[in-house]
């Protein structure tokens, strides 16, 4: 029963660094200027189909500061600690 628990917690934890990597790639598009090829512009709309409605959460509370969005960074943050969280309780 311990073996299935941990393997749940380390799915968790994986689910939670794809989405931290899909949360620093869609910061990284605004500020790093890539073309507009097919498939570029498909990942483009697919990170923000998953990433902006999660950011949106946090940009209601956090403006941004001139060019600086820091809501990403305190998405990033909630993220890590619900998952830890998350991760604890299934482990035990």
């Amino acid at each position: 029963m311990s073996f299935d628990r941990d393997l749940i917690a380390t799915f968790v934890g994986s689910l939670t660094l794809v989405y931290t990597v899909m949360i620093i790639a869609y910061s990284l598009q605004t500020i790093v200027p890539i073309g507009y090829s097919s498939p570029v512009m498909a990942l483009r709309r697919f990170l923000d189909d998953t990433v902006a409605p999660y950011l949106l959460l946090f940009r209601r509370f956090i403006r941004p500061i001139g060019p600086l969005d820091l809501s990403a960074m305190v998405g990033l943050f909630a993220l890590w600690i619900v998952s830890q969280i998350i991760q604890g309780i299934i482990a035990g």
